[in-house]
């Protein structure tokens, strides 16, 4: 979006003026400027922008200040227009000459300083003298008119952190007709569109944050008329102007040099404003929009200096955040559908099982109807939340000081090993059944959630080195934390029926069943129970390689997977491939892609993987 300082008329366009004819050409614009008629005020306004918008534009406007470094005329037909419709021709000039980049102060161009100095002096007096005046064309009701006026301010605001620090000072915020500037204006039946004034309004709003001073951010940012009225109504504007709204945010308040304290970053992204910024990140190519918004959003929803995302832990004071505010937007993400709003799900919980399990314990998704075409959506996403939450997870556990079993952290692992949505009975049906889409999708979350539990116990026990006092409520924690999560994992009768087709799969690859160098497992073991299984319960790596699978780099499960892509018909051969590829994050192994055969090894592969975990957690 453009700094706007020429005025909002689109069709004036920069010109070329011999260098002769300047001077001559400057007289005419500006006693035509200061004519009552008000066609030649008009054409001297388009005229004088023009020109300054050309290559000689510079040269024109030292001419003009060198002459006339009060720059009188522009004063008289400011005064001659004054309450008239030719004012706002002469505002849009004035705004143009104050925007001009050869007009702001540039300590590398020492000619250029008398010019500059001139030019603020101008727009000073113009807030101490004229401010009363903008605020009647503010008032008018006429869109142009108003729209010079925010132009114009915007323009003074430009020109540096003193005039702009005057302005915000000055200028009375609280007018009633400020809020009503920052609307679209509504349609005329069987007319174009109004003039509106909200790109103006927004000029104005951006143009105190693009100067950066620390100190003018945090006072300007508590005018919430301005910025609300901007970030509130962003959903309805076009890309140009979005990006130029978020860009600016992003790039002077949500950096640590703005300085601008964490609870007026949290008033900047109220529930409204972040709907709206979901909206835009959830539209149909939408291109650097979509994205600016989805890069906002994880900023402000994920770092604690925001004032979105608790930090108890935080120094020198913990952060209580905004939980009702984030929770609340997450459930209006359509994560199972847009990859913006997935991944944005996935960045609030990671690390964090407090949003995890509130996430899950108000799953949208309907996993009980599994015929559904959203069911393989639904399950993917709870997979790579219990994997996001998982990930870079601190345990913030004290060897003296176990936690309780009813501990709200604790609490939220257990809610994140085992999600209620996702029932003893759910789990097995998907398991066993026929489809192979259901399986590797049910055997994905199952295999996370024994991750997340095998990283949970495996840090308990390494508090076992405390005392034996301690020790026993470390491990009496780390039993009662089994025992729940045991009636809630897969039947082990179910992983026994699906270990008892592995024999067949095997025999039909003709290869031997490879193991790890620090476990191994026979065929008649996997099928005459689990007592028999032999590990090292130290395990650094749970992946198994089976022969068949192309090698392990190309198969390891990717921290980024997404939810299942560009599925037509779930029984379709080809589709089912790509499917099952997609679940487990694989990565194509030969030109030919995934074959059926593929689909059954590393099925039962990360069916191993996760009979492994099993065992060593339950000792069976």
């Amino acid at each position: 979006m453009p700094a706007m300082g020429y005025g909002d008329d689109n069709e004036v366009e920069g010109e070329e003026l011999p260098k002769l004819s300047h001077e001559v050409k400057l007289k005419e614009l500006l006693r035509n400027l200061n004519s009552a008629e008000i066609k030649l005020c008009s054409n001297a306004s388009k005229d004088f922008i023009k020109l300054l918008r050309g290559r000689a534009g510079g040269e024109l406007l030292r001419l003009y200040v060198q002459n006339s470094s009060k720059l009188i005329e522009l004063d008289q037909a400011w005064n001659l227009q004054l309450g008239k419709p030719g004012l706002s021709y002469v505002l849009k000039v004035i705004s143009a000459i104050l925007s001009h980049p050869d007009g702001v102060y540039n300590s590398n161009d020492t000619g250029g300083v008398g010019i500059s100095r001139a030019l603020d002096k101008f727009a000073r007096s113009i807030i101490e003298e004229k401010l009363g005046e903008l605020y009647k064309e503010l008032n008018s009701k006429k869109a142009k008119r108003q729209n010079a006026a925010l132009l114009l301010l915007a323009s003074v605001v430009r020109r540096g952190s003193g005039l702009a620090s005057d302005v915000a000072k000055s200028f009375d915020f609280k007018l009633p007709i400020f809020p009503k500037l920052a609307e679209y204006k509504a349609k005329r039946i069987g007319t174009t569109r109004k003039h509106s004034t909200r790109q103006a309004f927004v000029g104005l709003a951006m143009s105190f944050l693009e100067v950066g001073k620390p100190g003018l951010l945090r006072w300007v940012l508590q005018q919430k008329e301005m910025y609300s009225g901007v970030l509130r109504r962003i959903g309805s504007d076009d890309d140009e102007t979005v990006v130029y709204v978020l860009s600016t945010l992003r790039d002077m308040i949500l950096i640590p040099e703005s300085l601008v304290p964490l609870s007026l970053r949290s008033v900047l992204f109220g529930s409204v404003t972040l709907e709206q910024l979901v909206n835009i990140s959830g539209r149909e190519d939408g291109g650097v929009a979509a994205e600016l918004a989805h890069g906002v959003l994880v900023i402000a929803c994920t770092d604690p200096s925001n004032g979105l995302m608790p930090d108890l832990n935080g120094q020198p004071n913990p952060l209580k955040g905004n939980l009702k505010r984030l929770l609340d937007l997450m459930k209006k993400l359509k994560a199972t559908e847009v990859d913006y709003h997935r991944e944005l799900v996935l960045a609030i919980v990671k690390g964090r099982p407090l949003f995890g399990s509130a996430f899950m314990d108000e799953f949208l998704y309907n996993v009980e109807d599994n015929a559904s075409p959203n069911w393989f959506f639904a399950v993917s996403l709870a997979a790579n939340l219990v994997l996001s939450v998982g990930s870079g997870l601190s345990f913030d556990f004290k060897p003296e000081d176990p936690p309780s079993f009813s501990n709200p952290d604790v609490q939220s692992l257990i809610k994140c090993i085992c999600p209620r949505p996702f029932t003893r009975a759910i789990v097995n049906k998907g398991l066993l059944h026929t489809n192979s889409l259901m399986k590797h999708g049910i055997l994905r979350l199952v295999l996370e959630e024994l991750k997340l539990l095998d990283s949970l116990t495996t840090t308990i026990e390494s508090n076992y080195c405390s005392s034996d006092h301690m020790r026993c409520k470390w491990l009496s924690l780390k039993q009662d934390i089994q025992n729940e999560v045991r009636i809630l994992l897969p039947d082990t009768q179910v992983l026994l029926s699906l270990l008892s087709s592995l024999s067949t799969h095997s025999k039909s690859l003709e290869s031997s069943l490879k193991r790890t160098a620090d476990s191994e497992i026979s065929l008649e073991q996997g099928v005459r129970g689990f007592k028999r299984f032999k590990t090292d319960s130290h395990m650094d790596d749970v992946d198994i390689l089976v022969s068949g699978v192309c090698n392990l780099p190309e198969i390891t499960l990717q921290r980024d997977t997404g939810v299942v892509q560009g599925m037509h018909d779930v029984n379709d051969g080809d589709d089912n491939a790509y499917v099952i590829a997609d679940i487990w994050g694989l990565r194509q192994c030969s030109e030919g892609g995934v074959t059926v055969k593929d689909e059954e090894t590393h099925f039962y592969s990360r069916l191993l993987d996760a009979f492994k975990i099993y065992h060593v957690s339950y000792e069976l």
